[in-house]
This record gives C-alpha cells, structure tokens and sequence, in this order.
C-alpha cells in the first residue's frame, strides 16, 4: 500500500511523534510519504549538543521551538516557508536514492534542475535547497529533509549561528553550506505547488494508494510520543557529553569554573578561586554538582549557599547566554 499522510499541525512535537509512530506501526511492504511543517523551530539531529549548536534561548525568547529527532545529522531551521518530507518503507541499499529521485523528479516538473550532493544535501546551482537525513529500526527506513521554498534565511543564519560558549563536545557539529529558496529560482513557486508536485511524483503510475490528513483534533494514538518530544530529558537531556569552563573576575577575586555535563546533568565540577574565603570553593562546587545546565538550576543552587559572595555570582550567572 501506497499512503500519503499530510500533517495540518505545525508543531514539532506533534510532527516527529507522528512521524516515529509511523515508524513503529509501518511494515516493510509498506510506502509512505509524510509531509509536514514546523513554525519557527529548530530541529538538532540525534548526537548534537544544543548548546553548541544554536541561538536556541534566543529562539525561545521569540517564541519558537528547538526539538531533537532521532536522526544524526547537523541542526536545521523550518518555518512556515519550508516543507518538510518524510519516506518510510522497508529498508535496501538504494532505498534512500531511490527517494531523493523522487524529490528531483518533483522539482524537475516545476522547472527546477537539482542533483543530488552524494552526501546529503540536494543542490541547485551549487547551493543547498535540502537536507536529508535518515535512520533505521528493525526492517523500517525513515528517510526524511528538508525543502527550502520561501524560508526566512536572516532568521535560518541567525538561530543556527554557533554559541559563543567555549566548551567541548564529543557531538556532531553541523556542516554550514551556502543556501538557497526555490522561489529565487521559480518566482510562481509556493508550497502547496511542491507538495502536490512531491505526492504526484510519488504515486505516479500506482493504482494502490490512500492519502490521509492529521493534525491535533484527529483521533492520536502517540501521546506518549508527543510528550516525548516535548520533554527536556528528550531534547536537552540526552546532549553527548561536554566540557565547559566558565570564568570571570570580580572585585573580590577570580572564579574558573569547570564543568563535565552528561545528558544535560553536571556530573562533575572543579571551581578555582583565588579569593581570601577558603570555603568558597567548595561551597560552590557542592551546590552546582547534579543539577541540570540550566540558568535557572545554576542561579536557585547559589542561592543556597550561605556566603555573602553569592550575589556577586548570581549576578554573573545572569548574564551568561547559556
């Protein structure tokens, strides 16, 4: 069977949980095409650490989103300018090429000539209109990407800019190339237009073939999936492991802190000050160690400490991007 699932939902939570469900509930004698859109989000892959990553605080304070898939590859931006399209079928070598000729093949009717990088991007004129990414479970492929149509690309650079932060990641860092919209290249081109351009390509010539429409008020048996995506453990919690040194200078004397973050926890911490109070340090390192690399877990555990230094640190704290 031939299905085509078309999300009316612009939430990723609910997007990549109904794509996972997908996942889970598929058998390798089927195929399906998923497309859907996100607003305003970035979604990192699978081993990236969000804090390296992107403007993800920045996105918030905007009032987007920042979700994780289960998928390797570097961070993306998707708004309401984007498309996004996922396959889902039984898994062979050439499954994935075989998808993204469809990609090519729907372009190629609208007047656009793409290729395909070899890697994982898909170009035209040498600039990256799409992002691919897959992984396997079981038997399934989940062969999903992006498709620039109308993005706002100040907004793409800004958000996907790398933090200023200095730490180091055992993640996998995004590869930045040069990108363009397809409406730079088809002016007529709008979103719409490619999603009915992708589902003719893909059930062209097939006689067995539903098209079905989902969104949050149709009947979702992945609710667990949903809060899944939703969920700090999910989306920061499970970042590789990173080292961080954060340091400033006060009146009083200096401060290095160092930290050993694993799945968004700091699992250990070595504070060196040279100020007069032999117990600062310690103090400091006892309250940080365990929590979450928060702000805001960072600010409520100094305030627990009973040094009359603390509010010179919460300060600080404060006016760190992290």
């Amino acid at each position: 069977m031939h299905r085509v699932y078309i999300s009316k939902s612009n939430d990723p939570a609910f997007n990549l949980a109904f794509e996972e469900y997908l996942v889970k509930t598929s058998s390798d004698r089927d195929s399906i095409l998923y497309l859907w859109q996100n607003e305003n989000t970035i979604v990192i892959g699978r081993n990236q650490n969000p804090w390296k990553e992107c403007e993800w605080k920045k996105l918030k304070q905007d009032g987007g989103r920042m979700v994780r898939r289960p998928s390797g590859g570097g961070a993306v931006y998707h708004d309401l300018g984007n498309l996004n399209f996922t396959f889902i079928s039984g898994n062979s070598d050439d499954k994935v090429q075989e998808n993204v000729k469809i990609v090519i093949d729907a372009l190629q009717n609208l007047g656009i000539a793409a290729h395909f990088s070899g890697k994982n991007d898909i170009l035209v004129d040498e600039y990256k209109i799409s992002g691919n990414a897959y992984f396997i479970e079981g038997e399934i492929l989940c062969h999903h990407g992006t498709l620039l149509v109308d993005v706002d690309i100040t907004k793409l650079s800004n958000y996907l800019k790398i933090s200023e932060l200095k730490l180091k990641s055992k993640g996998i860092d995004s590869v930045r190339s040069r990108v363009k919209n397809l409406i730079q290249i088809n002016n007529n081109l709008k979103v719409d237009t490619l999603r009915d351009s992708l589902i003719d390509t893909f059930l062209s010539n097939i006689n067995d073939k539903e098209t079905y429409y989902i969104d949050e008020n149709s009947e979702i048996p992945f609710k667990e999936l949903i809060k899944k995506y939703n969920s700090w453990e999910w989306n920061f919690g499970s970042s590789p492991q990173f080292d961080i040194q954060l340091r400033n200078r006060f009146i009083w004397g200096e401060i290095d802190l160092n930290l050993f973050v694993e799945d968004g926890i700091v699992e250990d911490v070595k504070v060196y000050s040279d100020s007069m109070d032999p117990n600062f340090s310690q103090n400091l390192e006892a309250v940080i160690k365990g929590i979450k690399f928060e702000k805001s877990d960072f600010i409520m555990a100094v305030e627990k400490m009973q040094n009359e230094r603390k509010s010179d640190v919460i300060d600080w704290l404060k006016n760190i991007d992290f």
